[in-house]
């Protein structure tokens, strides 16, 4: 009976002392394992040295902090798309105000456009190509017909890749701003004068190089002196040319070389508008230098005849500016064509085509000459 206690007693002993230390000593939990090799509640192996099955699991997740400011929330890649957008709408703008003529405008727009147009295809076609080797459900129509389909697989991996909605959202702003804000585009403004000036017709020229040959023949010394043998006239300074042009402007109250009596056809309705070219033979200027009129010759039966006038202020605007300062260094003493006009006189180099109803066959002069555009300057010398 002393034993059976004393075997009780030690039981009780040994269970106590099992309570009294934890089962596990990597969490330190005193529930027991029963027949298990690892901890029930972490899942420690003590054969192994480390908690197997639900390590993962027990993982704290990192928790970011939220965007705060608009700044945050855009990310980088969207920071870049938005400023290459408003500077493409911006290169736009300036060249709006950039081009003075229809001719540099057409230029503009169709060079920004095929930029623009060449950028976008260029990236979707790339990205066509990155979808077709993910999937097989992407065919050569679906650039076309599915064009934001193909686009997913890119977007998806955002922000690797973001150079190509980049390139394709550029390009797409500059075609759609050549039109929508450059502007200007007109057909015809492509052939009309890039520069490039035609020459006269060949009866004039023609009849300006004759009329110097035959002023050459009258035994002058040189070209010059043998137009002004030509020309006849006295003998007067580009002054005392200048003074008598202004007197006689200040008589008529004008600038304008004085019209000769002549008796006009009666018309009973306006003719068609012809186009003659015609020789620059002077101009009469106001006080101020702004040309007041410019006189022109033109080939009539074969021969250089003085045709009229044309008022300063019915020519372009860039042209008068550019014959103020350019026309009194071709000044000369006498006119290449004879005529009863008081003008300052120049050399035969500047050709324009002038449109007019045609040739008034009593004074041979063109009727209401009007200015069309420059030719190419000649020289006889």
């Amino acid at each position: 009976m002393p034993e059976i206690n004393k075997s009780n007693d030690q039981l009780l002993q040994d269970i106590h002392n099992s309570q009294a230390k934890p089962t596990c000593s990597e969490c330190g939990t005193y529930e027991p394992w029963g027949l298990s090799s690892w901890c029930p509640k972490c899942g420690y192996y003590p054969a192994l040295g480390k908690c197997v099955g639900q390590t993962e699991l027990e993982d704290q997740v990192e928790i970011k902090p939220q965007p705060q400011t608009v700044w945050e929330i855009i990310p980088e890649w969207g920071w870049i798309l938005g400023f290459g957008t408003i500077a493409a709408i911006g290169l736009s703008i300036g060249a709006r105000y950039y081009c003075s003529s229809a001719a540099e405008l057409c230029l503009w727009t169709i060079t920004q456009a095929t930029v623009g147009f060449l950028m976008f295809m260029i990236a979707h076609m790339i990205v066509y190509l990155n979808a077709v080797s993910k999937s097989v459900e992407f065919g050569i129509l679906s650039i076309f017909l599915t064009p934001l389909k193909i686009w997913g697989p890119t977007v998806r991996r955002f922000p690797a890749g973001a150079w190509k909605l980049d390139m394709a959202v550029w390009g797409l702003t500059l075609f759609i701003s050549a039109f929508a804000i450059v502007g200007g585009f007109e057909f015809n403004s492509l052939f009309k004068d890039w520069g490039v000036r035609k020459s006269a017709n060949v009866n004039l020229v023609a009849t300006i190089v004759d009329q110097a040959k035959n002023a050459e023949g009258d035994g002058a010394d040189n070209l010059e002196e043998a137009l002004d043998d030509f020309a006849g006239g006295s003998e007067e300074t580009p002054d005392k040319m200048a003074e008598k042009a202004a007197a006689a402007a200040g008589a008529a109250g004008g600038a304008l070389p004085e019209p000769e009596p002549e008796k006009e056809p009666e018309e009973t309705a306006t003719a068609p508008l012809q186009e003659y070219d015609c020789l620059l033979l002077g101009y009469s200027a106001l006080p101020n230098g702004k040309i007041d009129s410019v006189l022109i010759a033109s080939s009539y039966n074969k021969k250089l005849v003085y045709a009229g006038y044309i008022i300063g202020s019915d020519l372009p605007e860039d042209i008068r500016k550019e014959w103020e300062s350019r026309l009194p260094e071709l000044r000369q003493k006498k006119p290449f064509v004879k005529n009863k006009q008081v003008a300052t006189w120049i050399k035969p180099r500047i050709t324009l085509k002038v449109a007019a109803e045609g040739w008034n066959e009593h004074s041979r002069r063109l009727i209401k000459p009007q200015f069309v555009s420059l030719l190419q300057e000649i020289s006889v010398d």
